[in-house]
């Protein structure tokens, strides 16, 4: 060979092959994370016996997701934000049905995963409120709206650029519009439970 050592490509090979399988393994947590978020979530809205299991399943990965990103920051991608932003959502609707009260957001990876986490909690939340409307429980769909009405306003503080906190100005649209279709659901309830 002319002007390239074989020890130095063979070294730069051995190095990017590293940080390929450390990008392989980061997805597949990402993803297992995600998967077990969603079971935990769709199980919280059937008052399911699996719920403690699974957070506990949940808050597991995210903590070795978290781990791994410290040690790989330079890695760190759009898979792992949207796992650390689900676990966000999953946490908190965890925290909110079961305790009545969010958790403290040092729980959670960084700033932007648990606002992103928030707003999409907010969908949740107008789910579970149908839930309860079909139930008759109307004063739980009450508080739970109150609850959606609360975090949209406290998180249009945040409507930073899409640089600062990728995706939450559009959240925030999308939250705008369940707010305005749980108001309705709210209000034809109110006149059939008179």
């Amino acid at each position: 060979m002319g002007i390239l050592k074989e020890e130095w490509l063979a070294s730069m090979e051995r190095e990017l092959e590293k940080k390929e399988n450390k990008r392989r393994e980061l997805s597949d947590l990402s993803y297992e994370l995600i998967k077990r978020c969603g079971l935990l979530v769709s199980n919280l809205h059937r008052n399911s016996e699996l719920v403690d299991q699974l957070l506990g399943e949940a808050t597991s990965l995210h903590s070795k997701l978290v781990q791994e990103v410290r040690d790989w920051p330079e890695l760190n991608s759009s898979d792992e934000q949207s796992a650390f932003s689900e676990y966000a959502e999953a946490r908190c609707f965890y925290a909110l049905l079961r305790q009545g009260q969010l958790p403290d957001p040092s729980e959670f990876y960084d700033e932007e995963s648990f606002a992103l986490g928030l707003a999409d909690l907010i969908g949740e939340l107008k789910r579970s409120l149908v839930n309860q409307v079909i139930e008759g429980r109307y004063d739980e769909a009450t508080k739970l709206f109150a609850w959606m009405q609360e975090l949209f306003d406290a998180l249009l503080r945040f409507e930073y650029p899409r640089s600062v906190v990728r995706g939450l100005k559009r959240k925030l649209d999308v939250d705008r519009a369940l707010l305005e279709d749980a108001r309705m659901v709210l209000a034809n309830a109110k006149l059939y439970y008179k």
